[in-house]
């Protein structure tokens, strides 16, 4: 008899973590999951997510798959789970899997999100949930051309943070959308793969072009320098979701949420 691979589908409110991956000593989204499980089944298990979030970061469609001996119908191992996980984590959904389906390996695609308030006053109704612009002149129109710079394939290194394990930096970026929505701006990316901190630095940089300190042509410059000096500050995390991991076939059915933009 062979274990079974369960898929998780996970939202959490990044705010109170230390990132997704686990950290001995720090709070993180896969400590609490691995601990949650623990004491449903009684059984220690790795949880492999789709990829890191870093601290504050959250997420709306986290995917993460685990190995089980547990005969316990996935659904209710979902239900179970969120009885002892805490509050800012929940399991959406847990399906079975294919063994050979793996969270990180098996993804074609992420989709993220970034939500900026644009306003003279602190967003205090949804703190920890958006990033905040005090300008509320910034030029839509010229974040949108400088954003054009973005897709196809690139060297995306001088959006890419320090501290990276990949050695390949080249990603495609197959969309970018910037919408009004009330009180500021939302962002969404899709492409083939993300860089350490990449929609960070991205919309830290288009945030600049908007300010008006830089035309939209300097994101261009920016990426063909491939030096992270060149582009701006990252932007804070607590702006950042991350929406959707991509497969090549559905895993999950379809459930309807606050999409603000990015479905």
């Amino acid at each position: 008899m062979q274990p079974r691979r369960i898929a998780l589908l996970l939202a959490y409110h990044g705010g109170g973590f230390h990132g997704f991956q686990r950290q001995p000593g720090f709070a993180t989204v896969q400590g609490e999951v691995e601990d949650a499980f623990c004491a449903v089944t009684g059984e220690s298990v790795t949880v492999i997510g789709s990829g890191r979030t870093d601290a504050g970061v959250h997420a709306w469609g986290q995917v993460a798959h685990l190995d089980t001996w547990s005969r316990l119908p996935a659904a209710r191992l979902g239900h179970a789970l969120n009885a002892y996980l805490p509050d800012p984590i929940v399991v959406r959904q847990a399906v079975d899997s294919d063994a050979s389906f793996h969270a990180n390996g098996s993804a074609v695609g992420k989709r993220y999100g970034y939500r900026l308030a644009v306003a003279e006053t602190r967003p205090v109704l949804h703190r920890g949930l958006m990033a905040w612009e005090r300008r509320a002149d910034l030029d839509l129109a010229a974040m949108r051309s400088g954003a054009r710079h973005l897709l196809g394939r690139h060297d995306f290194s001088a959006f890419a943070a320090a501290g990276r394990t990949t050695t390949n930096d080249v990603r495609t970026l197959q969309a970018v959308h910037i919408q009004r929505r009330r009180g500021g701006l939302v962002f969404a990316f899709q492409g083939d793969g993300f860089l350490y901190k990449m929609v960070r630095n991205l919309v830290g940089s288009l945030i600049e072009v908007g300010r008006g300190r830089w035309g939209p042509p300097w994101i261009a410059s920016v990426l063909q320098s491939r030096e992270r000096s060149r582009a701006a500050a990252t932007a804070p995390p607590e702006g950042l979701v991350l929406w959707r991991v991509l497969y090549p076939k559905p895993l999950f059915t379809p459930v309807r949420g606050h999409s603000a933009g990015l479905d």
